[in-house]
């Protein structure tokens, strides 16, 4: 499965796109091992667009629901929803593609929310 989000700006006259993939990966577990998850489904948020300091923006990853869009980069909770200044997770599927949508065309600033999260720009739409 595979959504593709187009986001266009008036202004601009552009558009730029952001891909999200769902995936499952098989995992092969130790010989012997017992109760072991073999299998492990997440989404890929990603985007060929560039930041407005023409950098790459992140690839980014989430396993479940409660993977919020600010994260501290050491791994240390701290993890806040990108449009709003709230810990809790995702009600649904839509709602996380739409604030990690948010998070690329908006960016970040570093701390934002007292996340612990590093700067992102936002998108570049010029």
């Amino acid at each position: 499965m595979s959504i593709n989000v187009s986001v266009y700006s008036n202004g601009n006259n552009t558009s730029q796109s952001i891909y999200i993939d769902f995936a499952g990966d098989v995992l092969a577990p130790s010989f012997g091992a017992t109760n072991v998850a073999c299998y492990q489904y997440f989404f890929k948020f990603s985007t060929s667009g560039r930041g407005t300091d023409d950098g790459a923006l992140p690839v980014k990853i989430t396993k479940s629901l409660s993977d919020l869009a600010l994260f501290d980069r050491a791994g240390i909770l701290d993890e806040k929803q990108s449009a709003s200044n709230t810990a809790n997770a995702y009600g649904d599927i839509k709602s996380m593609v739409i604030d990690y949508c948010y998070d690329f065309i908006h960016g970040h600033t570093a701390d934002q929310y007292l996340s612990g999260c590093t700067e992102q720009k936002p998108m570049k739409f010029n």
